[in-house]
């Protein structure tokens, strides 16, 4: 009874969601109206197209809480404020402790969710490299892990620590959150890292070409940037007006044609190494390729709202919740209001909108993954699976530059 005053209550308004994207030129996406081979343009969506979508539930007020569990925000009501999620604790029970944090030193990565007793993760694939990586669990330990098999198609990879007794997630399958139903997304501690509601029914997202955010100049056959689109990952690498583009993976880049072919042959999520020329000199980075979505396409979304996840399309069947998230929060489950995990957290796709793979995807997937581990040859190295068009899954050809 109290779960169910708890709900009726309500903590949202609802509001109208809509913008229309900018036009811009981003390398990497290459299906063009038809201005020049060498460039590759985005077409602005219309007000009207953006006027067609679906509400979407709109967060009242703002911030998130901060791991020191003081809110970022002012209003003493919004859902992620301590109070309200101290609410929602009974209900997800002990099932924050199968949650992990995946981290590179210090720095979180993802969440992870601990799916067997002996050490075995699933987190979101390519927000986690091949190279080892520390993870730590509910009580503050650490423990060395690597990642041991991946699911491209889901973006989901498979994690193994030396550990055992661990409390694993219990999924239940067969929960369905109605649309409108609350959902916790999971930390590493008592407390929710945040709330949400189910914003429509479950649905497939279409897979998006991937870019690397960078307009190559139409006026040079160098491959010269002109302009970088915020939030890209051109931008976090630390590309700027002016490079030119000269190596990409080891491969000496000459002409845009070379540059623009060699990125659409690299799948959203994946790094790649760049160096640019700039004022004489020689700078070597790492940069991610994203996927093209909306929220991309609009740079006030992305200079307001911060960073979405760089594989953020192509799900098949996924849950969308508003749940204000950050891409470093993906992976960890999804809790409803009984207590069932429903699935993970798998993109931060907007500002207002999170996608999460569904328990009977994740519960299924993860046995496969789990069987394909224990048959491979070559523990040390990662392999990829792939499902096929009749359902099947099947062992992929991971190339060796691969990075993720």
């Amino acid at each position: 009874m109290q779960k169910a005053r708890f709900m009726d209550h309500g903590l949202l308004k609802l509001g109208l969601c809509s913008a229309a994207a900018l036009a811009t030129a981003i390398a990497g996406w290459h299906h063009l109206p038809p201005p020049p081979s060498d460039l590759q343009t985005v077409i602005a969506e219309s007000a009207a197209s953006s006027q067609s979508n679906s509400s979407r539930l709109v967060q009242e007020g703002g911030g998130l809480l901060t791991r020191n569990g003081r809110s970022s925000g002012s209003r003493s009501h919004q859902r992620n404020h301590y109070a309200t999620l101290r609410a929602y604790r009974e209900a997800i029970g002990e099932q924050w402790k199968a949650t992990v944090q995946i981290l590179d030193e210090d720095k979180q990565l993802a969440l992870g969710t601990i799916v067997r007793p002996d050490g075995w993760i699933t987190t979101k694939s390519t927000e986690v490299p091949d190279s080892p990586i520390d993870v730590r669990l509910h009580d503050g330990t650490r423990a060395a892990g690597k990642v041991k098999i991946r699911r491209p198609d889901l973006d989901l990879a498979l994690v193994k620590i030396e550990r055992s007794d661990l409390p694993s997630i219990r999924w239940n399958i067969d929960a369905e959150v109605p649309v409108g139903g609350w959902l916790a997304s999971a930390d590493s501690r008592a407390l929710p890292l945040a709330l949400g509601v189910v914003s429509v029914k479950k649905r497939t997202i279409q897979q998006e070409l991937s870019v690397l955010g960078v307009q190559l100049s139409t006026q040079k056959e160098a491959p010269s940037v002109v302009s970088v689109v915020v939030g890209s990952g051109a931008e976090a690498a630390g590309i700027r007006e002016g490079d030119i583009i000269k190596e990409l993976d080891g491969k000496p880049m000459a002409k845009q044609r070379e540059v623009l072919d060699y990125l659409r042959s690299v799948p959203a999520g994946n790094r790649i190494s760049v160096v640019v020329e700039r004022d004489g000199n020689d700078v070597a980075m790492q940069a991610q390729m994203m996927d093209l979505s909306r929220s991309l396409l609009d740079p006030t979304e992305m200079e307001v709202n911060g960073r979405i996840s760089a594989r953020s399309t192509g799900f098949r069947d996924v849950i969308q919740h508003d749940t204000v998230l950050s891409p470093s929060d993906c992976g960890g489950p999804l809790i409803d209001v009984e207590g069932n995990a429903v699935g993970i957290n798998i993109a931060r796709a907007g500002r207002v909108c999170s996608y999460a793979l569904p328990a009977r995807v994740v519960a299924s997937s993860v046995e496969e993954m789990l069987l394909s581990a224990s048959t491979s040859p070559d523990s040390s190295q990662a392999i990829d699976l792939a499902t096929k068009e009749d359902g099947t899954t099947v062992q992929v050809f991971k190339p060796a530059a691969s990075g993720r």
